[in-house]
């Protein structure tokens, strides 16, 4: 994803000593897309986003600062449906502890994480070989723990239209639970070198289930190396069949001036599935380049191929025209 850039629309009030800050950012993308799967090509131009973030910022005497970005969105094309983008609350201490609630769709670990080693200009490989990414509400816990090294607790829902919010109990709509779970991440970043690995365990796990996951074990790590960023990474899942799914990921992103070349290579396997048809390994790839035009307009161009298990593997490209404000 983009970097935002707060520009444009300020308010700034003072009361009864506290400081609130309000600034409105924005991205906007254009241009065209192609895609090839089963020898079938569909193409066209158009809006790939336009988004609207309000964030707000107040400083809490004796408390701390509290961060506030509530999102609208459009999916592209003019229609009549809003829709909420990410919604987020970040409660910042002295201390450096940060406890953040969100509804949110989170950055794919692989695709958007260190793994791609910062090559995720626009498209990437969540949602095509790796897994999509899924909207959660979500709570977490960051701990400062040393130089450079934090412990992240954090619990999530996935998203659904039950009750207030969402919640794992309430997949009525499913042949099986929707699955919330809990994650301890290590995060390290100091330098050139960044670390983010985890442990996940689910609820709702239906029992012999090929799909219900029962545990994720993950780790990333990149490395700046200046002339180059590096970055690779795997995440598995382990299932209640006793099934598995590892996902792996390596990236590299070349600084060039005002322009910056990239890729990511995937490879998706599973094991332990009683059909053998349904024990596969299949491979990706993205290729990209990025050209900035200033501080906040840049243009990308991307392509991609990767085995969807199609009689012939799946590839498209990607041009477009991007701003921030």
């Amino acid at each position: 994803m983009m970097k935002k850039t707060l520009v444009a629309l300020a308010a700034v009030a003072v009361t009864g000593g506290a400081f609130a800050q309000s600034v409105l950012t924005g991205d906007f993308a254009y241009g065209f897309s192609s895609a090839t799967a089963n020898q079938v090509t569909t193409s066209g131009m158009g809006l790939e986003w336009a988004d609207i973030y309000i964030n707000a910022t107040e400083n809490i005497e004796g408390l701390g600062k509290i961060d506030v970005s509530f999102g609208l969105a459009s999916d592209g094309g003019k229609g009549t449906n809003v829709y909420t983008g990410d919604h987020s609350m970040t409660l910042t201490m002295a201390s450096g502890l940060k406890i953040k609630a969100e509804s949110a769709q989170g950055a794919s670990y692989l695709a958007q994480g260190l793994a791609s080693a910062g090559a995720a200009y626009e498209a990437n490989l969540s949602g095509k070989l790796l897994s999509t990414r899924s909207n959660n509400d979500a709570i977490a816990v960051t701990m400062p723990v040393a130089e450079g090294v934090s412990i992240v607790i954090a619990h999530a829902e996935a998203d659904n239209t039950v009750g207030i919010g969402s919640g794992s109990s309430y997949a009525a709509s499913s042949s099986e639970a929707v699955q919330g779970h809990n994650t301890v991440s290590l995060k390290y970043a100091a330098g050139a070198l960044s670390v983010d690995a985890g442990y996940r365990a689910y609820d709702s796990v239906t029992s012999s289930s090929t799909s219900s996951v029962n545990t994720k074990n993950r780790a990333s790590v990149s490395y700046d190396l200046g002339v180059a960023k590096i970055g690779a990474g795997v995440d598995q899942n382990n299932y209640a069949y006793g099934n598995i799914k590892t996902q792996s990921a390596a990236g590299i992103n070349i600084p060039l001036g005002s322009a910056s070349v990239g890729a990511q290579f995937a490879t998706v396997q599973t094991t332990g599935n009683s059909s053998s048809a349904s024990n596969y390994t299949r491979n990706g790839a993205i290729f990209g380049a990025k050209y900035d035009l200033s501080k906040r307009t840049y243009l990308v161009g991307q392509y991609w191929s990767y085995d969807a298990g199609n009689t012939t593997n799946t590839s498209g490209y990607f041009v477009g025209l991007f701003n921030s404000f």
